[in-house]
């Protein structure tokens, strides 16, 4: 079989290596990618790939095209794709940095994007879609949507909580198939069994850190800045940055530019104000009280958009958790610490205001340890967040919203529904249910025996990663021959 295929951020070297393996040991007759930097493979023609530019086509840029030529859409493609224009009308807070964008403006790029993408995969007949990363930025989101209505083959890398460890899936719903399957099996046969689970060093490390009641802080990766991007052009007398660092002196007396900044500063005071805000209604908790933690999401980002679905706005997770929780059981929600430094989006004092509206929710200073939030509560309720993996190791059920690699690990509630919600707090409060550690290591064991052992991005691979750049791109390389060809 010929791939031609749609291919997501595979951008760095080790990413960008493995496809090329992949190309070299399996038939492509076409390629078109999507990335920050030209990233060309040399198994095709100039004339059999096509690159595009992130920055450019999340904007809509989409040059050499002719409108008039693309195939229009019709009515029954627009209503099977209604789940993925609300969600793409939410993915749209990306770009509000500065300013609001209207309903009519979101709504008249999302068919943009759509129509574009729609010709693009019916004329060059794409038959395979890669996602180095779970799509959900502007369009790759409504390419994956695409891909998926058409029923092309469709694989997503995604890295989990884990140094060095990513899931490969085709739906974004179902994100570790390999991992549940295995789990199962490895269930049945320790059924009863004494025998130890052993994990691996760095899944016993991983196990035995997240084990301890003061838990493990998590990686903060430090991402490249706009000065480090044209100080390292500048160093290896790269062409492109220092025309663009040309391109941009003029702006400093540009009107544009400092309507831009302006802007930015209004932005930036939205943002304190909004952190006063929170501030003046926090309250310290009260541990010894009976209650659930709820740790909010960072918006906009991918970890709720799309991978919580229906669930993206938070209140609505608060609204069902606060209407079935058993009496004299609180909901104690504690804000993002990256949303208080710089987000607005999906923020607001009327949200706010609404969270305290509910009777048994509290607001908790963000002073307040997420550890000892965690260490003392009943469970934790989360969309997709690494507090809801990491509390299964503290013997802590979960009540997940969202989508996520840990979605079928013990003590793990799925919510999609009233009664989801209703039978979870049953099993959590009344019959006391809680994940058991054996089973747990089982988790760590099917997730250690299916995973792709590499990491996908710069800045991983840079500051967390164990392995060599032949061994991500080794790793990545098999798993992704290993899925297509069982396709």
């Amino acid at each position: 079989m010929s791939f031609r295929a749609v291919i997501l951020r595979f951008s760095n070297d080790a990413a960008h290596a493995a496809i090329e393996r992949v190309m070299q040991q399996r038939t492509f007759s076409y390629a078109a990618s999507i990335g920050a930097t030209p990233r060309m493979y040399s198994v095709l023609s100039k004339e059999s790939q096509r690159w595009f530019n992130s920055s450019d086509v999340r904007g809509g840029l989409y040059p050499n095209t002719d409108p008039a030529a693309l195939l229009p859409l019709d009515e029954g493609l627009l209503e099977r794709m209604r789940e993925c224009e609300a969600i793409f009308m939410h993915m749209m807070a990306r770009l509000e940095q500065t300013r609001i964008i209207p309903y009519e403006e979101r709504r008249q790029t999302y068919l943009w994007h759509l129509r574009y993408w729609n010709d693009f995969l019916e004329k060059q007949q794409i038959n395979l879609l890669l996602a180095g990363i779970l799509p959900h930025e502007i369009p790759d989101y409504i390419i994956y949507c695409l891909c998926k209505e058409k029923k092309i083959s469709t694989w997503i890398l995604h890295a989990t909580t884990i140094r060095d460890t990513a899931t490969l899936f085709s739906d974004i719903a179902n994100q570790a198939p390999d991992v549940r399957d295995r789990f199962s099996a490895l269930l049945q046969k320790h059924n009863g069994a004494k025998d130890p689970v052993v994990l691996s060093p760095i899944f016993e490390d991983y196990f035995r850190s997240q084990t301890q009641p003061a838990g493990k802080t998590a990686i903060t990766f430090r991402r490249p800045t706009a000065v480090d991007r044209v100080v390292r052009g500048l160093r290896a007398h790269d062409v492109q940055s220092i025309a663009a660092f040309l391109r941009w002196m003029p702006l400093l007396f540009s009107f544009a530019a400092w309507r831009g900044r302006m802007r930015k500063a209004l932005a930036w005071y939205r943002v304190r104000s909004l952190r006063n805000f929170y501030d003046r209604c926090a309250v310290a908790p009260d541990m010894g009280k009976p209650y659930i933690y709820v740790p909010l999401h960072f918006q906009p980002e991918c970890s709720t958009c799309p991978m919580a679905g229906a669930f993206v706005d938070q209140l609505l997770t608060l609204q069902m958790l606060s209407h079935h929780a058993p009496p004299g059981v609180l909901l104690y929600v504690k804000e993002h610490p990256v949303q208080r430094k710089k987000g607005f989006a999906c923020r607001s004092c009327k949200f706010y205001r609404e969270l305290l509206a509910l009777p048994n929710v509290r607001l908790v200073e963000h002073s307040t340890d997420t550890f000892a939030l965690r260490e003392h509560a009943q469970a934790v309720a989360t969309a997709t967040g690494t507090a809801g993996f990491e509390a299964l190791f503290r013997g802590k059920p979960v009540l997940m919203f969202g989508y996520r690699f840990y979605q079928d690990a013990p003590g793990v509630f799925p919510i999609r529904t009233n009664k989801d919600c209703h039978d979870a707090m049953h099993a959590i409060f009344a019959d006391r249910i809680k994940p058991d550690m054996r089973d747990v290591r089982l988790f760590l064991k099917a997730l250690e025996e299916t995973c792709v052992r590499a990491s996908l991005t710069d800045w991983h691979q840079a500051q967390a990663s164990a392995l060599s750049k032949d061994d991500h791109t080794s790793a990545i390389a098999a798993a992704l021959m290993r899925h297509i060809d069982a396709a």
